[in-house]
């Protein structure tokens, strides 16, 4: 669920100031991650795949994202 709602993200130009500098390959990944899941189902997913992405190259992004979130409050 968590890479679905990422990859929706990058459909709204809404987020672009809040998402910084995502590298498109980040952001390949994570469509990709997302079609795969929505399309193919969880089963056709590789599982270590899914988890590293899940748990070591997500929260990085998802952290700067929530910190981009905070700052945009605050100046509100």
């Amino acid at each position: 669920m968590v890479v679905i709602r990422a990859a929706a993200l990058f459909e709204l130009r809404e987020f672009d100031a809040l998402l910084g500098d995502v590298p498109s390959d980040v952001i390949d990944a994570i469509r990709t991650i997302r079609n795969i899941a929505a399309h193919g189902g969880y089963r056709a997913m590789n599982d270590d795949v899914f988890w590293t992405t899940l748990t070591v190259h997500l929260p990085p992004h998802l952290e700067q994202w929530r910190a981009s979130l905070g700052q945009a409050h605050a100046r509100e």
